[in-house]
C-alpha cells in the first residue's frame, strides 16, 4: 500500500520554469490523497513559489522545498537548515571569480542577488517567478541562508566541475537541479536526508513510498522509495536507479503513472507493471 507519494517539479512535472499545472492533475491528486496517501512536492524551489504552482491543494500537502533545507506541512515547519555563514561567504568569494555566473542568496522567503547579477535576477524573477530582491553586497546579509544557488545561461557543471566543486563538496552539499541552476544547502542537506526524517515522523516505510524525479538533486529521494520512477527525459544516472520509467514531462509521464496507480491502488506493483524497466 503506498502512503507516501514524492515528486519533483522542474523537469518531472513539466519542463523546467513551469508554472501551471492541469485541472486535470489537481483532480488525480485529490483522489490520491482521499485514499490517504500523504502527498509530498520535493523542489529546489522556495516554499513561496511551490505554494502558488499547487494553489488548490496547498494546505493538504507535504512541501520539502530548497532541496531537503526547509520541510512544511499544514502551517507546521518540520524542518530548517542553513548554511553556516563563514561558508556562504567563501562561496559568495569564490563565484564572483568565476565567469558568467550568478549568485542567489536563499533565505526561504526572499532570494537575494547582488549588483553585477542582473542576468540571474531576472531569469530567477521572470522565469521562475521567485520573490527576488536585488543588493549591493551579499556579504553584508544577515539573515541566515538556507540555500545558495548558482545561476549560469549554459554549461555550469562544466564551469563548476575543475576547482568550484572538488573545493566545497567535503563541507557543503552541492546538487544540479537544472541546466542552467547548481544548488547548495548544508552538508547533511539532501531530499533524501529530509524524507528519510519525515518517514520516520509519521511511521511510514520505504516499501510504502512512492517517488518520481528526473535529475541528479532527486538521486537520493528516489532511493528512499521501494517504488522509484524516473520520467523518460531524466538523466541516466537517475533511470539507473529506478524501479520503473514512465513517459516524459512533456506528455504528461506522472499523471499516467498516477491514473495507473489509482485504477488498480490495492496493488500497486500489478498497477505499475507496465513501467516496470525490464533491467
Amino acid at each position: 500500500m503506498i502512503k507516501l507519494f514524492l515528486t519533483d517539479v522542474d523537469g518531472t512535472l513539466f519542463p523546467e520554469y513551469g508554472q501551471e499545472l492541469p485541472d486535470c492533475f489537481f483532480d488525480s491528486l485529490r483522489e490520491l490523497m482521499d485514499r490517504g496517501v500523504l502527498f509530498g512536492v520535493c523542489s529546489g524551489r522556495p516554499k513561496g513559489n511551490l505554494e502558488k504552482v499547487f494553489g488548490p491543494v496547498t494546505k493538504d500537502i507535504l512541501f520539502v522545498c530548497e532541496n531537503g533545507a526547509y520541510a512544511a506541512y499544514r502551517g507546521e515547519n518540520i524542518l530548517l537548515e542553513s548554511i553556516a555563514a563563514e561558508d556562504v561567504a567563501g562561496v559568495v568569494r569564490d563565484v564572483r571569480r568565476l565567469d558568467g555566473c550568478a549568485s542567489m542568496y536563499d533565505t526561504g522567503e526572499i532570494c537575494y542577488f547582488e549588483r553585477g547579477d542582473e542576468e540571474g535576477f531576472e531569469a530567477m524573477r521572470d522565469v521562475y517567478h521567485f520573490d527576488c530582491e536585488m543588493v549591493e553586497d551579499l556579504l553584508v546579509l544577515k539573515q541566515p541562508c538556507i540555500k545558495f544557488t548558482i545561476y549560469r545561461r549554459d554549461h555550469i557543471e562544466a564551469v563548476l566541475a575543475d576547482a568550484f566543486i572538488p573545493k566545497w563538496t567535503p563541507k557543503l552539499s552541492i546538487a544540479c537541479s537544472g541546466e542552467r541552476v547548481m544548488d547548495i544547502m548544508s552538508k547533511q542537506v539532501s531530499k533524501g536526508t529530509t524524507i528519510a526524517a519525515i518517514q520516520k515522523r509519521f511511521g511510514i516505510a520505504l516499501e510504502e513510498t512512492f517517488a518520481v524525479g528526473d535529475n541528479l538533486n532527486d538521486v537520493e529521494m528516489l532511493k528512499q522509495a521501494a517504488y522509484s520512477v524516473a520520467v523518460a527525459n531524466a538523466r541516466d544516472i537517475v533511470k539507473a536507479i529506478c524501479r520503473y520509467e514512465t513517459a516524459s514531462c512533456t506528455d504528461d509521464g506522472e499523471l499516467k503513472i498516477i491514473q495507473s496507480l489509482l485504477a488498480d491502488f490495492d496493488d500497486p506493483d500489478r498497477a505499475l507493471m507496465p513501467y516496470k524497466k525490464s533491467n
